[in-house]
């Protein structure tokens, strides 16, 4: 999967997990390499803790929305919210998720006879260690540039990452960037 050629991605999760600044950063680093990107958001009850989904295209698409069957990646950052948006995933898409546990051997069956791959790394866990529960996205965007599905390079991240952080979290962000990444690399 090469974003220069275009991947669409869900990022889903529920209100005030950081959905939305995910989806940003994953553009903002598309965009720092000229690459075409485009995103949509659907907020639902973001405030009360509701599901909270959004959208990204990078490459040569028209619209940002992900049609069911259509993602090749979700980034889920809890597993309710990786299942209920597992449709959007098309055949060769994979699935990464924050949990705790890994997925279930009947669901990777299962994904596996649709040609999905479903992945799990513990960010809420490395974000807690770190003493920043606020900071599980951070650590998922770092895992998931230890894939080699990622759609972005892990140095464009890293870079929308610094750009984007306010200086006061700057230090905090990259260290939960870097612990994901180490993370990531060991759920591979």
């Amino acid at each position: 999967m090469s974003a220069a050629g275009g991947t669409r991605i869900v990022v889903a999760g529920l209100g005030g997990q950081g959905v939305l600044f995910i989806t940003r950063l994953l553009a903002e680093a598309a965009l720092g390499l000229g690459w075409r990107a485009l995103s949509s958001e659907t907020h639902g009850m973001a405030q009360r803790g509701g599901s909270v989904a959004a959208s990204l295209a990078i490459g040569s698409f028209h619209c940002a929305l992900a049609l069911p069957g259509t993602a090749d990646l979700l980034l889920a950052l809890n597993h309710g919210e990786a299942a209920r948006n597992l449709g959007f995933l098309g055949p060769g898409g994979h699935c990464l998720v924050s949990a705790t546990q890994p997925w279930t051997p009947e669901a990777m069956r299962a994904a596996a006879a649709e040609g999905i791959g479903l992945h799990a790394v513990d960010a809420a866990g490395i974000a807690l260690g770190l003493g920043a529960p606020f900071l599980a996205n951070i650590a998922m965007l770092g895992a998931l540039a230890a894939f080699p599905f990622t759609p972005v390079p892990h140095a464009a991240l890293e870079n929308a990452l610094r750009q984007r952080s306010p200086a006061g979290r700057l230090e905090a962000n990259l260290a939960a960037f870097e612990a994901g990444l180490e993370a990531g690399s060991r759920a591979r």
